[in-house]
């Protein structure tokens, strides 16, 4: 075992104690809102993954801090892991990005200053690389919190309506995923089936990304819909669509025997799927 490995397991108290004090004082950290007690646990299994990265590849080899602990490396992989995984609970609990480097900046100067000079400069080396990782973590859990918070709200605020009776419609907005979609669609079209509607109306004057990458996740939506609807007399009245997605839609009903009818305005979609149901009632009578 190294010297600093031996200092890290004769002396894991003094570090934790070292560590709540510096924690509680650090200037990194603005709001406050939780105590050092409430992380001991996190830290504590940090000091044990870098105790477990500082153990030798093989029995009696001894290898120096600065071989072993090199960031991206082997031996730090557990370590790098554990930083990540820190980042992400902190963000699912509502803390700050200074919490976090308040919490491994801290850690990395108390380690410091009970070890030697040399292996002080190797823990600042991967303490700052597992800051990075870390904050990395926090912000990319924070992001996907965002991205399932608007995907939530996209799918329960999109309007999936009848405009007046047998006149459903759904109107698109903003940058829906394509699980929305899929939710989106399969509404709107139990929406035409219960209604006994003749038309759809499908706006997509709202949607926000029409890239490539937009088109890529409507062509699932659409064409889930389209198996759906494959065989029944449904019309779709197409509006507001630019025309990539006027193309695709045009595409994918005409392979699946959909019939669709592009207009440029939704009230003329309005008239157009009003004529098509008294149409079909006349028919019925």
């Amino acid at each position: 075992m190294t010297t600093l490995a031996t200092v890290l397991r004769d002396r894991g108290s003094e570090i934790l104690a070292g560590w709540i004090v510096r924690y509680e004082r650090s200037a990194l950290r603005f709001q406050r809102s939780t105590k050092a007690a409430t992380h001991t646990a996190r830290v504590a299994s940090l000091v044990e993954a870098l105790t477990a990265a500082l153990a030798p590849s093989e029995p009696g080899v001894d290898e120096s801090p600065d071989s072993l602990l090199r960031p991206g490396s082997d031996a730090t992989r557990e370590l790098e892991r554990g930083a990540a995984f820190l980042g992400a609970q902190f963000a699912s609990e509502g803390a700050t990005g200074f919490d976090v480097a308040a919490l491994l900046l801290e850690l990395r100067d108390v380690l410091a200053s009970l070890a030697t000079p040399t292996d002080a400069a190797v823990l600042t080396r991967l303490f700052e690389w597992l800051t990075v990782i870390a904050l990395d973590g926090f912000a990319a859990a924070g992001l996907q919190s965002l991205r399932e918070q608007t995907s939530e709200q996209l799918e329960a605020g999109t309007p999936v309506i009848e405009l007046l009776p047998k006149v459903p419609a759904l109107l698109l907005v903003g940058a829906p995923n394509a699980s929305v979609l899929d939710n989106l669609f399969a509404r709107a079209w139990m929406l035409a089936v219960g209604t006994g509607a003749a038309s759809l109306i499908v706006d997509c004057g709202g949607l926000a990304d029409t890239g490539e990458a937009g088109l890529r996740v409507f062509e699932r939506g659409y064409r889930s819909f389209v198996d759906q609807a494959k065989g029944s007399a449904l019309v779709v009245l197409l509006t507001g669509a630019r025309r990539p997605v006027r193309e695709l839609v045009e595409r994918l009903s005409r392979d699946a025997g959909v019939a669709v009818e592009v207009v440029e305005r939704i009230d003329s979609a309005v008239t157009r799927a009003i004529e098509r149901a008294g149409s079909l009632l006349m028919r019925r009578l």
